[in-house]
């Protein structure tokens, strides 16, 4: 459910910013700027048929789309921080369904979708036969960005624990997945939706789309459960990172480093076993039994 929210609040989100970056581009490139940049961006069949036309009405009003997407993406924003804090509260067990929207965690989500648009425009450049390393290479680092601005997102949201390294398996799997989707979508995507436009049109280029949003959407719910999942079962990370000789008594000497890991809270990596009692050691009599019998006595 949370997935879906999250994905439709996406789709909201991404409509005025596109205005903003179109009107941003045909203000300050003009036509000529927003038609070179259809044009590198690898669109082909009916998607760069609908760009080219976009670009060349774009020019006049400019600023309007810059307007009306400045007006629209911070309430567009504060709806999807709305559902990613929701989701977050309830991974978190923190109860309650709203969340204070605050300035960081607005501009935490802002950022990351601008950089998902960066990086699919910066991976349209280097797809093809000709580039292969330098697409992997391209992969590897937009999934290490990605990764790196949903732990920014993470650490915005309400949580149970202070501790950052409780982010880091969220962070990992938004990461990889979304990586794995941009090749999806900018090396594999492109030439069947090339082939299929004469008999499907612009349906399939929405579908592929909300299919998108609706991926995304899951990954994003699916990654601030497993956080809370695993630092609930398993502790953090830094759990093991202080209980190392060179580091164990770092958190001792500093109250703050301590507050700042969750070091004194944080769930154990490793639940003692407990071994059964000697047969042969006698058991002890339960304290309310024993006062029982005394006061009989």
């Amino acid at each position: 459910m949370f997935g879906s929210a999250i994905a439709l609040r996406l789709f909201l989100f991404l409509v005025p910013a596109m205005l903003v970056v179109v009107g941003l581009i045909a203000t300050v490139a003009g036509t000529d700027g927003l038609g070179r940049l259809v044009d590198a961006s690898g669109a082909t069949g009916s998607i760069a048929a609908q760009l080219s036309d976009a670009a060349r009405s774009a020019n006049s009003a400019g600023w309007w789309l810059l307007g009306i997407g400045l007006i629209l993406t911070p309430w567009a924003g504060r709806g999807l921080i709305t559902v990613l804090g929701a989701c977050a509260r309830g991974s978190w067990r923190l109860g309650g369904r709203k969340a204070h929207t605050s300035l960081r965690s607005m501009s935490a989500v802002i950022a990351l979708l601008m950089l998902m648009v960066t990086v699919t425009f910066l991976l349209s450049q280097v797809r093809g036969p000709e580039g292969i390393a330098v697409s992997i290479a391209g992969l590897v680092a937009a999934s290490v960005a990605i990764g790196a601005g949903w732990f920014a997102v993470s650490w915005a949201l309400p949580r149970g624990t202070t501790d950052p390294g409780a982010l880091l398996p969220g962070a990992l799997l938004v990461g990889a997945g979304l990586g794995l989707l941009q090749w999806f979508m900018q090396f594999y995507l492109p030439d069947r939706l090339t082939r299929s436009s004469a008999v499907m049109g612009s349906l399939g280029v929405s579908i592929a789309i909300l299919g998108y949003m609706f991926l995304v959407g899951r990954l994003l719910a699916a990654s601030l459960i497993i956080d809370a999942v695993i630092f609930e079962r398993f502790g953090s990370i830094s759990g093991v990172v202080f209980a190392l000789p060179g580091l164990r008594r770092l958190p001792a000497g500093s109250p703050w480093l301590a507050r700042f890991f969750d070091l004194d809270t944080a769930a154990p990596l490793a639940t003692p076993i407990e071994l059964d009692p000697d047969p042969s050691t006698p058991a002890v009599a339960d304290a309310s039994e024993t006062g029982k019998d005394t006061a009989a006595f």
